[in-house]
């Protein structure tokens, strides 16, 4: 099965994952996403009602966070830039999904796990993308940390926003430089 297509054929909106190298992803339930591929449907709406027709809606979300891990484990280990932007979608269709469909303990739990390596990217972020873009991402992440930082009273957390600041402001002084 091509893994790739088939994360393509969920996730068509997300044209950086073409980038990806996906030699390595071992998915959960294959059978679903080769059955989806083979489908020929497109999209994540597409997706949702064809696992719910076959395995059950979790595996939805199961794929979604499986994805997500993927991505963070090759940014984690070989610094591939390339996996950057779709993480970062990726973190929030998960958690577009996770919310929309009652998950917010699930998003809780994925939020205090992940942010640490979206702030983790910020820097090069701002090395590689232009003044504006690297700026709005800057700012989602900021939002998100700051989501973590008000729902864990957590130090850790604290310090993950207070990065951010000052990687934001570093990021508006080259913009406006």
């Amino acid at each position: 099965m091509e893994v790739k297509e088939a994360i393509m054929a969920i996730l068509p909106e997300l044209e950086e994952l073409d980038e990806v190298d996906f030699r390595q992803y071992s998915p959960p339930y294959p059978n679903l996403l080769k059955a989806f591929l083979e489908s020929g449907k497109k999209g994540l709406p597409e997706f949702e009602r064809f696992a719910e027709s076959t395995v059950g809606k979790d595996a939805v979300g199961q794929i979604l966070l499986s994805l997500l891990q993927y991505l963070l484990i090759r940014y984690r280990r070989f610094k591939d830039y390339s996996v950057v932007k779709p993480a970062i979608k990726v973190f929030l269709t998960l958690k577009g999904w996770l919310l929309e469909n009652g998950f917010e303990k699930e998003w809780d739990r994925v939020l205090g796990s992940f942010i640490g390596y979206l702030v983790s990217m910020l820097p090069l972020i701002a090395e590689r993308e232009e003044g504006d873009m690297a700026l709005a991402y800057a700012k989602l992440i900021e939002d998100l940390t700051r989501e973590a930082s008000e729902k864990f009273d957590e130090e850790y957390y604290h310090e993950l926003l207070e990065r951010v600041n000052e990687l934001k402001k570093d990021i508006e002084g080259k913009t406006n430089a």
